[in-house]
């Protein structure tokens, strides 16, 4: 098996979710899109992001691929793509599209990945042979047939009592919440309308045989390219207004969940790099509907035995970061396998991809929903810390639901309000 990649001549900008329809893969924000199609090898990690042997196995595999790659540059040559669980053990895997689509910073460039002959990456061969129209989108009604936990207050009381008794400092708290459509749903469609109503975040489909995981996360776990890392993480979390930035910047509970998200990163990245910045205060992240505190961490990766750490080592060993379980890392999650209504799945896990030099893009799973059929589930988590109340981190996580439901079903997130959510 090799790869061939090929710039493409200028011409019209490729619609890449025609490219990867409702079983590819999908990634793209305002700096990078990457959509891919078919499966040209499947990766497997048979015990998670917990087993280096499997990542060593992965990374092995895409490095030493043949490529014929004049562009050289992140995202080009053989990459993989990934959603994988929150859970650190579960079983996952690494896809390999066949054909995947490029396009950043102006260049536009394909990828072909196969055995035998393989054809030449131009614009017309890709319109020809590879792209599909966009599928029709039924009328789609939603009702919701789930919320758990029922008592998402009283989850919250039990957390704050345990982090009152000092077992714990923070943990994230979330609630599912599953729903039925009148229609079948359309990965495709949802992801399109996520990528042009969710500017400030990166939209993502990650499709497969069970149907496709899609959403648009604005937390960006670490980024890689060569040696250099960049983590983003958020925490903290009010509607978006003219006050947003004052009632979080103000707010000593917030604060505080945002610091130990932050000290969390920094510590395990320290290490890895022979230099680190950690901005002392967070700033105002702004979103669609909802703003948040964030901290731009960048560092230089240490090289050892010659190499640096690929994007996919870092990952592993920033995984859960408390901006999704907690501090200490083991007992929040005890408590969360104690205190939410079963495995995360896919939401919160990490979503994004690894090329062949070690580069790569990993965000949170936030912000989504996975897809089967007529039916998806969702989550929706809050920080919670010394101070925390119920009634607020109830009313965090349903905002925090109007951005898959939106896309999945315009208007739908009128639901929220139907009284089924408490």
């Amino acid at each position: 098996m090799r790869a061939r990649t090929g710039v493409l001549e200028p011409g019209p900008l490729i619609d890449p979710i025609r490219v990867c329809g409702e079983h590819g893969v999908f990634f793209a924000n305002d700096r990078l899109t990457l959509a891919g199609a078919g499966r040209a090898a499947v990766l497997p990690l048979a015990n998670g992001l917990a087993e280096r042997a499997g990542r060593t196995a992965a990374e092995t595999w895409l490095r030493e691929m043949p490529c014929d790659d004049p562009l050289g540059v992140p995202g080009s040559g053989p990459v993989a793509f990934g959603a994988l669980p929150f859970e650190l053990h579960a079983p996952t895997e690494l896809v390999v599209p066949s054909v995947l689509y490029a396009r950043s910073e102006g260049v536009e460039w394909v990828t072909v990945v196969g055995e035998g002959a393989l054809p030449e990456p131009s614009r017309e061969w890709l319109c020809s042979e590879v792209l599909a129209p966009r599928r029709i989108e039924p009328p789609v009604r939603l009702e919701i047939t789930e919320s758990l936990p029922a008592d998402y207050r009283g989850a919250v009381a039990s957390a704050t009592s345990a982090i009152a008794a000092g077992s714990l400092r923070k943990v994230v708290l979330a609630r599912r919440l599953r729903v039925r459509s009148s229609n079948e749903l359309v990965a495709s469609a949802m992801a399109g309308r996520l990528l042009d109503d969710e500017a400030s975040s990166t939209a993502f489909l990650i499709g497969g045989a069970a149907g496709a995981f899609v959403g648009a996360s604005p937390e960006l776990v670490v980024a890689r390219r060569a040696e250099r890392v960049v983590s983003r993480p958020l925490a903290g979390t009010a509607p978006l207004d003219d006050e947003a930035g004052d009632r979080l910047l103000g707010s000593a509970k917030n604060m505080e969940e945002h610091r130990l998200v932050v000290s969390d990163i920094a510590g395990v990245l320290d290490p890895l790099c022979s230099e680190l910045v950690v901005p002392a205060e967070p700033s105002l992240v702004a979103l669609r509907t909802i703003a948040h505190l964030g901290t731009r961490i960048e560092g230089l990766l240490m090289a050892e035995g010659g190499r640096t750490p690929s994007a996919l080592e870092l990952v592993a060993a920033l995984h859960p970061t408390p901006a999704v379980g907690g501090v200490p890392r083991d007992r929040a999650l005890e408590l969360i396998a104690e205190l939410e209504p079963g495995p995360r799945g896919h939401w919160a896990g990490v979503v994004g991809w690894l090329d062949g030099r070690g580069d790569g893009d990993w965000m949170l799973g936030l912000r989504s929903a996975t897809l089967s059929g007529a039916r998806a589930t969702l989550w929706a988590g809050a920080g919670i810390v010394a101070g925390s109340d119920p009634d607020q981190e109830l009313a965090e996580t349903t905002v925090k639901l109007v951005p898959a439901l939106e896309g999945m079903a315009p208007g739908s997130s009128a639901l929220l309000g139907a009284g089924s959510l408490s």
